[in-house]
């Protein structure tokens, strides 16, 4: 079930930090208030340089949003 705190720019981002992990790629340019939010509902986590990467609790919140998407 998708979490409720997380809003569409959250989710957004969530997507942008899987894609650019993908592609071997770092992202910035992460709002403070996205990155702080997303890092405590543990959906990503940040790394000694900064980096981002999501969690698996973030996959599963970004299948989860697919899902309900495609049902809709």
């Amino acid at each position: 079930m998708l979490d409720r705190r997380l809003s569409s720019e959250d989710l957004d981002w969530l997507c942008r930090i899987r894609i650019a992990k993908a592609a071997n790629q770092s992202l910035s340019g992460i709002p403070a208030n996205v990155a702080r939010r997303l890092t405590m509902l543990h959906c990503a986590q940040v790394n000694g340089r900064g980096e981002y990467s999501i969690t698996l609790r973030g996959r599963d919140e970004l299948i989860d949003k697919e899902l309900s998407e495609r049902i809709r």
